[in-house]
């Protein structure tokens, strides 16, 4: 009898520990996926709002070193799908993508280029239900699960076999610095190209006004320069409906040491004419050659922004504004309660020089009190809407 009874307790502290092995593998397992998932969301935010013919313009090429530059194509994404311009913008939503046309028609030559809003997310052709559903962080890709072949994803295996390369546009993106000290304030930046004397990508006014006089034939486009991600698109078709999806995903990489002060990683950055011509040319470039011209980009500049960034509802052409750090940063509306609340609602100090005795054992001296303060809500921010294509719904996103 007892020895039954001990091979029970025997058995039952086998499985015990077993299954506590189980939990601190899974464990582990849950914090490698996690670190990996912290740094594919470097890049999860960007200023996005130029025009469509601005864009074309700006993206415009040489199809024949003997030919003149042309501009490049704009195709509307559908309904639904429309250009999301932004100030903040995030992953969900419809940018601008730069591609061969020969994806679009065989017959293209693949030196044409065509730029239509694509949505910020690669979705996993085995998905199924809405677009957005798919609970995974597909906004960033990896470069080195591209390299690699024993870490290359199906996600991503089969767009990058069949060559589908784009050139994500955008006027910058924006990346965080972490603080100096515990309990401090992430920092936002917004990084993007060097411009030209006396224009800026982020002051329409410096150069809204001179579209003609900033293109032309023979020289191209002189004007403020966006900048240009490396990324991998797919087209997902849903088993529903049968609608189609053109979706993206920017590939990031180790930071320069340039960059590294902000964050240890970064997008991959096409810097010239001829690394965007060889990224999209997938009749030519092979995949393993394209990836091998990637490199962390050495000319970008920044400047820091407020961090009223940090919430993906925020927009307005502020956002990209510098700031002075040196300034002291302004209250929130919680902040300028709390500050009301303890200058007005503290005891008022009673004046001895009117005391001409202690009062009396037992008898409470009645100090007036000033009237509580009445809280005010923060004001909602409302600053110019930048130029769209159509106007859009605003969805409400989470701060990545």
């Amino acid at each position: 009898m007892r020895k039954s009874e001990g091979i029970k307790e025997s058995r039952a502290t086998n499985a015990t520990l077993e299954l506590a092995l189980v939990e601190s593998k899974y464990f582990l397992l849950l914090k490698i996926l996690k670190f990996y998932i912290n740094l594919e969301r470097m890049c999860g935010r960007t200023a996005c709002t130029l025009a469509p013919d601005v864009l074309c313009k700006a993206c415009s090429y040489k199809k024949n070193q003997s030919d003149g530059y042309a501009q490049v194509e704009w195709r509307d994404g559908g309904i639904g799908k429309e250009y999301n311009a932004s100030f903040n913008f995030v992953p969900t939503f419809y940018g601008p993508v730069m591609i061969s046309k020969k994806h679009l028609d065989a017959n293209a030559p693949v030196e044409d280029r065509v730029i239509q809003p694509m949505m910020w997310g690669l979705i996993p052709p085995w998905h199924k239900g809405s677009p957005t559903k798919h609970n995974l962080t597909t906004n960033n890709c990896r470069i080195e699960r591209l390299t690699h072949e024993s870490l290359t994803s199906r996600l991503y295996k089969n767009p990058l076999a069949k060559g589908r390369r784009c050139v994500v546009l955008c006027e910058g993106f924006y990346e965080w610095k972490q603080p100096e000290s515990k309990g401090g304030i992430k920092q936002p930046y917004i990084i993007y190209f060097p411009q030209p004397e006396s224009l800026s990508i982020f002051e329409p006014e410096t150069w809204k006004d001179r579209l003609d006089e900033l293109w032309s034939k023979e020289d191209g486009w002189k004007g403020p320069k966006p900048l240009t991600l490396a990324g991998l698109f797919d087209v997902w078709k849903s088993p529903e409906d049968e609608s189609i999806v053109y979706s993206y995903s920017v590939i990031t990489m180790d930071s320069c040491p340039a960059f590294s002060w902000i964050h240890e990683r970064m997008p991959a950055i096409l810097e010239t004419e001829d690394d965007v011509n060889s990224w999209l040319d997938y009749t030519r470039i092979t995949a393993e050659e394209a990836l091998s011209k990637l490199k962390a980009s050495t000319i970008l500049t920044s400047h820091p922004v407020s961090t009223d960034v940090n919430n993906s509802r925020n927009q307005g052409k502020y956002l990209t504004k510098v700031i002075d750090l040196k300034k002291p940063k302004p209250l929130s509306g919680s902040g300028k309660f709390m500050a009301n609340w303890l200058s007005k609602a503290s005891p008022a100090k009673v004046d001895k020089s009117n005391c001409v005795s202690p009062p009396k054992e037992g008898v409470k001296r009645q100090l007036s009190m000033k009237d509580p303060v009445q809280g005010t809500s923060a004001k909602k921010i409302k600053e110019d809407e930048p130029p769209s294509v159509k106007e859009f719904k605003k969805k409400p996103h989470s701060s990545f």
